[in-house]
Order: C-alpha cells, then sequence, then structure tokens
C-alpha cells in the first residue's frame, strides 16, 4: 500500500484545500445550493483523506514506521478524524457517502391574532343565545406548517456537518504539529 508524500509542505497544501471547500461549502448551504454543496462535500473529503496518508508518509520518513503505525492508529480511533477518514474511503472507493437535510418545523396561525371570539365565528347571532356555560369562549385558528432547511448531517453522526468538518480539520492540524516538522 502507498504510504503517503515525504514532503512535509504538501501535508500542508492539503490543510488549505480542505479549508478552501469547507468555505464552499458554508457558502453553497446558506444559498441552499444543494448540487454544488454536495461537489464541495466530496471534495473536502478527498483531500481530508489526502491529508493523513500524506501525514503517515511525512512520519514515517522523519519519526520511523512505529510513529506512523501510533500515528494511524490515533487517527482511526479520534471521534472525528476517524468519522471522517471512515466518511472519506466511502466516498472514493464506494457509492459516496449518504448526508440529510436538517429541518426546523414551524407551527403556527394562518391567521394573526390567534385566538377570536365566537361571536366573530357565528353569522347567525341566534347561536350565541345559548347559556354561557355551554359555549366554548374562545376557538383557535387554522395552523400552518413551515419546515425551513437548517443545516446537513452526516448519516450515523447527529451534529452539523460542517461543524463536524471544521472540528475534524482543526484536530488533524494539531496531529500535524505533534507529528512532523516543517524544515524552515
Amino acid at each position: 500500500m502507498y504510504s503517503g508524500t515525504s514532503i512535509p509542505e504538501r501535508v500542508f497544501d492539503k490543510v488549505r484545500e480542505c479549508r478552501f471547500f469547507l468555505a464552499r461549502m458554508a457558502d453553497y448551504e446558506s444559498a441552499e445550493d444543494i448540487e454544488n454543496f454536495l461537489f464541495c462535500l466530496s471534495a473536502f473529503l478527498s483531500a481530508f483523506r489526502s491529508i493523513a496518508y500524506k501525514l503517515y508518509g511525512v512520519t514515517e520518513k522523519q519519526r520511523g514506521k512505529t510513529a506512523k503505525i501510533t500515528l494511524k492508529k490515533e487517527l482511526h480511533t479520534h471521534p472525528q478524524v476517524g468519522f471522517l477518514i471512515g466518511r472519506s474511503n466511502v466516498e472514493v472507493h464506494a457509492d459516496g457517502v449518504k448526508v440529510w437535510q436538517r429541518y426546523n418545523l414551524s407551527i403556527g396561525d394562518s391567521i394573526s391574532g390567534a385566538w377570536t371570539h365566537d361571536a366573530e365565528l357565528f353569522e347567525d347571532q341566534s347561536e350565541m343565545c345559548r347559556p354561557p356555560r355551554f359555549q366554548p369562549r374562545f376557538q383557535r385558528s387554522a395552523k400552518t406548517q413551515v419546515a425551513t432547511v437548517v443545516d446537513w448531517q452526516f448519516e450515523g453522526h447527529q451534529s452539523n456537518l460542517i461543524g463536524l468538518c471544521h472540528d475534524a480539520l482543526n484536530e488533524m492540524e494539531n496531529f500535524i504539529r505533534q507529528n512532523i516538522s516543517v524544515a524552515p
């Protein structure tokens, strides 16, 4: 199996690439441009996967095979980084990741003034002649439901997709700083 590059700068290039696609994902999410959002997600996952493999190669060159094996275990068991490496492998080698839009459902009244007095509802005021204790005092107006897209999530992970990618990329940068050195 190919173990990645031995040039530290290539690792940082992929980090910048991930940051670029992450920013575009946020832009497309807020513009509700689903197709471009998904294209950028795919590119982000591919670049994220490349970071890991390039980091393995640089770590092995600088610190040896044992350090590389230890790093690989740490990355794959990290809750966020390991999850995204797994998703990136599905994106690259299988049918692609499954993501879902999350919605906020608002239930409101379709008529302003949520409560109306019964006297306003009866055209024939004779119905209002019932004894007061048998008359309903107020009646609720019709309800509407509005679903708005809040964000996205990966299948199998409850958190916000962009937040997860952002946090995992920050954690990956921590692993990079801990494991490789860059010549001045």
